[in-house]
């Protein structure tokens, strides 16, 4: 097996609670999320990137001006042969929240995402990577992408590092049984 299928459903399931209230940014929601994040990675044997597993961060709303805190959950698993080069793998655990008295679950944006890293980490606890692998929950995607671009900017892993980062963010099947991948070259 590459990975525990009921866990990975149980794992949508719970990070898409009602009592989550939507995972937004800032809220008890999205800290119960942050700490459910933080122990599946020490379920699967991720070690912390830096320090601790959370890379907390300060930005201003777009549409609102105001001043949040978001954290990220990052983990790293050490490449067999290539340990200096890191691919990341990447979701957000944020979402939207509640709007109008209404809880946006977010089950398929992005708590399929941050599932699927998850999954995939179970899956390198038994077949080591050749490179470093980086797994990263990101916050704030639902607010502009404050969360990865907080990554970037303060160079937590010198770009010249890293190989590749493959983003999972709603991952579900359409009617027909299809999942789609998009991406971009930056050369």
């Amino acid at each position: 097996d590459l990975f525990d299928a009921d866990a990975l459903l149980e794992r949508v399931r719970f990070l898409s609670l009602d009592s989550l209230e939507g995972r937004q940014t800032g809220t008890k929601g999205n800290l119960i999320a942050r700490e459910y994040v933080i122990s599946q990675f020490k379920k699967y044997d991720i070690q912390p990137l830096l320090g601790n597993y959370t890379q907390p961060f300060t930005f201003e709303g777009r549409r609102d001006k105001k001043a949040y805190e978001g954290a990220h959950v990052l983990g790293v698993i050490k490449g067999t042969e290539h340990s200096e080069k890191y691919i990341v793998i990447s979701a957000h655990y944020d979402h939207v929240g509640v709007r109008n008295s209404e809880v946006y679950n977010g089950a398929d944006d992005d708590a399929s995402g941050t599932s699927a890293i998850i999954a995939m980490a179970e899956y390198f606890k038994k077949n080591p990577p050749k490179h470093s692998v980086v797994i990263a929950a990101f916050d704030a995607e639902e607010m502009g992408l404050q969360g990865a671009a907080h990554f970037v900017k303060v160079n937590t892993l010198p770009k010249e590092q890293i190989a590749l980062n493959i983003n999972l963010d709603m991952v579900g099947r359409n009617d027909n049984n299809e999942l789609y991948v998009v991406g971009t070259n930056l050369y």
